[in-house]
């Protein structure tokens, strides 16, 4: 393989994506939608706090009460090694779009890679690099704010060259290159994709090992050792982010019932066996926002693989001596099956069974894995029709014509046996472009698969060569996909709410970080406190769950959007609204109407408010029952389990001062309580990683007193010092008390977690090995290849 071919097909890739991405690339807009202005405020709050403080926010206040940013996986970019290279596009003056951009190209240039060594030609080669790199799934993942998944996918083709190269040769440089590669895709840190590839690996080694056996050959010891070596060093790369993470995963909300996510919300975005009509013709069950009537809560794009790819897949089958066909067979109809999530039982043995699986959410994610296999089935499928055209084999053509007819007519099915009523939206003019839709797509279809047949019996005659007919795949394969795409990232703004509209001027982003007029009167307030943002309907205040933005200007919040909150968190939220407020130190509530008059709140501002990409009138009430932060309790409380905790925590008359409690656990060990009204607590300084605490208890030396501080109790990495035998205890189910002695002390909390630091070394330290192996294999071994 010449450098030369690389440059060709990294050109086409590059035109191909400018095609799909031109507005974002070179014109003032960018993707923007609900997930990626959260990710993108929790960034824009770290960075104003890191600049205020001098010091990294490894504790976020501004969200849920408090969270820690790098345990809970958020804004963690700067643990992926490439990132630091890649920022240099901002020096350039490039949109931070060309980040993404650069994994797709990285993405495309894997695939083409792979395919070359797996022994097909330039053509097939490219086929299946243009259709996996811009499969609708990777497109969607990106135009909706869901950038890291698509980085970390872009590593999928790249692993399984590198798991292939070392197969092949099984030295030093090819294992130093494959840990290499997991290490930076599970740095890139979306988890649950790597988590995939990790299925993809696994599955390839027990496929070689079945392969030696049916050839009654020994089990290449040599190849499955140094694929350990490689995914243990792999791993150890990534492990400044999975050490705090597997820490932190006990706490999440991800780990209530049994040890994982509750099985229905694990299972929402499962693929029903019907739906996957979708992957033949796009508009079988809508497309997305308002149209879509298929079986998952909702959805903004089909699962569609492309009706040419779909074809050719099928005929990677026919006289292919290359036995890796079975494995990617195997590989896309597990993976389909998983899809399913709670459609079959399969899906349940793994949740039970497979480590962290019931951690992940959207079972149809695995698809990745399916597209990925059917890219490969589909370049070796127009191999083989181009080898058996060139040999003048006829029966090519009349498998291809069966095949042909087969997805046709099941593509046909949707349009004489259409469905909309799973759909809430039953509007007659929604359901008209619903049908219009699947009969502009069905002519597709029919036109793509036609034109091909005719091509390909034209070339089987000798009178087209074969090289038209590659190229008229990739061209009618790109058309196909890309007007799939355009529709993901440019949808009908009839049937999408404005909001979800992926592709936006950059000034809606800029006036997310601009401050208003609340967020003008909330900073104005010096004093310690939190906000609840809602809107109000006829049935009751409707909290703000999707948005940051008041973490964007370090404003703390009870609000905001994490897939994987703290539990205890997740579980408060059954607690009477009232007492939430008193119990989190909630001053002010931001409405986006007027309520009437309450005798707990008062209005002290109104003005302009931009929420959910508009600037709207809102309302700021300020509580009149404010907690203070900090206080000493009159009286503590002992509970024998949560239960019985929120019990007493829904009482309307619940008084923090006097029925505030702890678990019969830590009441066991604790001193008996003091109090006097003239002691005295304030907090002398606040950062997001430290809270020094003034006390003046008053007493007698014997006394202990109790101290409330309102702030999320997480048992791992807090640290408190200033005064012998302290502990942080848990406090009402949520925050954090200890007992102080008697008289004037200065108390010190610290967040400074020591797997913070471990991982750290851990992580360069592997990444020494990976180099030294590296660099070793040019000196011991001059004339290894790549």
């Amino acid at each position: 393989m010449t450098s030369n071919r690389i440059w060709i097909v990294l050109g086409i890739l590059f035109l191909v994506c400018c095609s799909l991405f031109h507005e974002v690339m070179f014109n003032d807009y960018l993707f923007l939608t609900q997930d990626s202005i959260s990710a993108k405020s929790v960034k824009h709050g770290i960075e104003i706090s890191t600049e205020e403080f001098d010091q990294y926010s490894f504790w976020m206040p501004w969200m849920f009460g408090g969270i820690p940013s790098t345990h809970s996986m958020q804004n963690i970019s700067e643990y992926y090694f490439p990132h630091h290279i890649i920022s240099l596009i901002k020096v350039i003056g490039l949109p931070w779009f060309w980040n993404y951009l650069l994994h797709f190209l990285f993405c495309g240039i894997g695939m083409y890679l792979l395919l070359t060594r797996l022994k097909l030609d330039f053509f097939p080669s490219l086929f299946g690099s243009i259709s996996f790199m811009i499969m609708p799934w990777m497109i969607t993942m990106i135009a909706h704010g869901h950038g890291s998944q698509v980085m970390t996918a872009s590593y999928i083709p790249w692993i399984m060259w590198a798991l292939i190269n070392l197969k092949e040769n099984p030295h030093i440089r090819s294992t130093s290159i494959l840990a290499l590669l997991i290490g930076l895709q599970l740095q890139r840190s979306h988890i649950q994709i790597a988590y995939y590839t990790w299925i993809l690996m696994g599955l390839y080694m027990i496929y070689d090992i079945l392969l030696n056996y049916r050839s009654k050959n020994d089990v290449d010891l040599k190849f499955l050792t140094k694929w350990i070596i490689a995914s243990c060093i792999g791993f150890c790369m990534s492990l400044w982010i999975y050490i705090p993470l597997l820490n932190y995963a006990p706490y999440s909300k991800r780990s209530i019932s049994d040890g994982g996510a509750a099985f229905e919300y694990a299972t929402g975005w499962s693929l029903h066996p019907y739906e996957s009509l979708s992957m033949l013709l796009p508009s079988s069950f809508g497309f997305g926002e308002l149209s879509y009537f298929g079986y998952m809560p909702m959805t903004n794009f089909p699962n569609y693989s492309g009706i040419i790819v779909i074809l050719l897949a099928v005929l990677a089958f026919y006289n292919n001596s290359n036995k890796i066909k079975y494995f990617l067979l195997f590989l896309s109809i597990l993976s389909l099956v998983i899809s399913f999530g709670k459609y079959t039982f399969f899906y349940g043995i793994l949740y039970d069974w497979l480590p962290y699986f019931n951690k992940f959410r959207v079972p149809s994610m695995i698809l990745i894995l399916f597209q990925f296999s059917i890219s490969i089935l589909a370049s070796f499928g127009l191999s083989n029709l181009i080898n058996n055209i060139k040999l003048g084999n006829k029966s090519i053509f009349k498998i291809a014509c069966y095949c042909s007819g087969v997805i046709l007519f099941l593509a046909s099915y949707r349009y004489f046996f259409y469905d909309f009523s799973l759909s809430k939206i039953q509007h007659p003019a929604v359901n008209e472009y619903r049908l219009e839709m699947i009969v502009n797509d069905l002519l597709f279809v029919f036109a793509s698969i036609i034109t091909i047949i005719i091509i390909t019996y034209y070339s089987l005659k000798r009178k087209i060569p074969t090289k038209i007919l590659a190229s008229a795949c990739i061209l009618i394969s790109f058309v196909d996909l890309y007007q799939v795409n355009k529709k993901i990232i440019n949808p009908n703004k009839k049937i999408t709410y404005n909001q979800d509209i992926p592709i936006k001027n950059t000034s809606y982003l800029n006036n997310q970080f601009k401050p208003d007029e609340i967020i003008d009167f909330l900073k104005q307030d010096k004093t310690k406190f939190r906000v609840f943002s809602a809107s109000l309907s006829q049935n009751g205040l409707h909290p703000e769950h999707n948005n940051n933005r008041f973490t964007a200007f370090n404003i703390e919040s009870i609000n905001g959007y994490h897939p994987a909150k703290l539990s205890i968190f997740e579980s408060f939220n059954s607690i009477d609204l009232l007492n939430r407020f008193k119990i989190l130190n909630v001053k002010y509530l931001i409405l986006l109407n007027k309520i009437p008059e309450h005798p707990s709140l008062k209005l002290v501002k109104s003005g302009n408010y931009y929420s959910d990409l508009t600037y709207k009138n809102a309302y700021v009430y300020e509580y009149l029952e404010f907690e203070p932060r900090i206080q000493f309790l009159e009286k503590i409380n002992t509970v024998t389990s949560k239960e019985d905790g929120y019990k007493l925590l829904n009482d309307p008359l619940f008084d923090i001062s006097k029925n505030s409690f702890i678990s019969s656990d830590d009441s066991e060990n604790s001193p008996e309580l003091f109090f006097n009204s003239l002691s005295e607590i304030t907090i002398k300084e606040y950062t997001p990683n430290k809270i020094i605490i003034t006390i003046d208890a008053k007493g007698e030396n014997q006394n202990q007193h109790f101290v409330l501080l309102s702030e999320i109790f997480f048992p791992h990495g807090w640290k408190i010092s200033g005064a012998e035998n302290l502990k942080i205890l848990e406090v009402n189910n949520l925050l954090r008390g200890f007992f102080v002695p008697n008289g004037i002390n200065e108390i010190t909390l610290e967040f400074k977690p020591l797997d913070l630091k471990y991982g750290s070394t851990i992580t360069y330290f592997s990444l020494m090995i990976v180099l030294i192996m590296f660099i070793t294999s040019f000196i011991y071994n001059k004339d290894e290849k790549l």
